[in-house]
């Protein structure tokens, strides 16, 4: 008996949750991201909004110049090191994403969310993390990052052309395809961060996921939408962007992105999980 107690003791003041126990932790995350006020579902969206456009601009800026005699998998290190600051910003000052929310899907199934609910929440929160990546865009363009005189295109510009383009350039089922892997990094990054107790270790955890995500260069919903309200931007400074693309990045890439990412972090990843713990947390999911 004194065993028993001694080993419950310690499990509680370990740093780490056995598999279980974090599942039970995402699920209850999901559940009290699901019933969040509307108004502070928007506002927790437009923190991240923002948060993900200070990635995009100092991860921008970071990789611009000439990298010709450079590797490019040195260049896009760089760029995933450096866009992490988004989620840890995302994960310790407070923020939501559509892609994250998504994981409240399997709220649903349990019959603790209503459907309504659940899609009213990701249509809030996307609004929010839409209107502050446009938010970020025009801070971009105030803070003279396009140019530095009129006409004068500047290394972040031409940085930023590149990363429109190469979205642009992919066929829409390859961004579907590239959204599904995304979402099973960035919703898994906030599943991970809650398998600890430790501020230190979620801080490594997640970052090397996030990291594990902007190297790849998956398609992720949120923060495209940075590179896409840049587009009109760019057509002021330049020759690149405009409606057209504007328009083509709307059909060719946001929109099956947004599927992909829905299909991995609302479906695939939490349903896989629980249909593996489900005999082991059946009584802990009954709130």
């Amino acid at each position: 008996m004194r065993d028993e107690i001694k080993k419950e003791e310690k499990a509680d003041n370990s740093d780490s949750y056995s598999n279980e126990d974090s599942f039970v932790n995402i699920y209850k995350y999901a559940l009290k991201k699901g019933n969040s006020p509307f108004y502070k579902t928007f506002l927790m969206g437009l923190s991240a909004g923002l948060f993900i456009g200070f990635g995009y601009i100092a991860a921008i800026t970071a990789t611009k110049g000439n990298w010709d005699n450079i590797p490019i998998g040195l260049k896009s290190l760089v760029f995933g090191l450096v866009f992490t600051v988004a989620i840890t910003m995302i994960v310790f000052i407070g923020g939501e994403m559509f892609t994250s929310n998504s994981l409240a899907l399997i709220v649903v199934f349990k019959k603790q969310l209503n459907v309504r609910r659940f899609v009213s929440n990701l249509f809030i929160v996307l609004s929010g993390n839409f209107l502050g990546c446009l938010v970020m865009d025009v801070l971009t363009v105030w803070g003279a990052f396009l140019n530095h005189t009129p006409g004068s295109k500047t290394d972040f510009y031409n940085n930023a052309v590149i990363l429109i383009n190469g979205k642009l350039e992919h066929k829409w089922w390859e961004n579907f395809g590239s959204a599904i892997l995304c979402n099973f990094l960035v919703a898994g990054s906030i599943y991970a961060a809650h398998t600890t107790k430790s501020a230190v270790a979620k801080f490594f955890v997640v970052n090397l996921i996030i990291m594990a995500f902007a190297i790849s260069g998956f398609s992720h919903v949120v923060a495209n939408s940075y590179l896409w309200f840049l587009q009109p931007f760019l057509k002021i400074f330049g020759t690149r962007g405009g409606w057209t693309d504007f328009g083509k990045f709307v059909y060719n890439v946001q929109l099956p992105t947004l599927i992909g990412n829905f299909l991995s972090g609302g479906i695939l990843l939490p349903f896989l999980y629980y249909f593996i713990y489900r005999k082991d947390v059946k009584e802990k999911l009954t709130l």
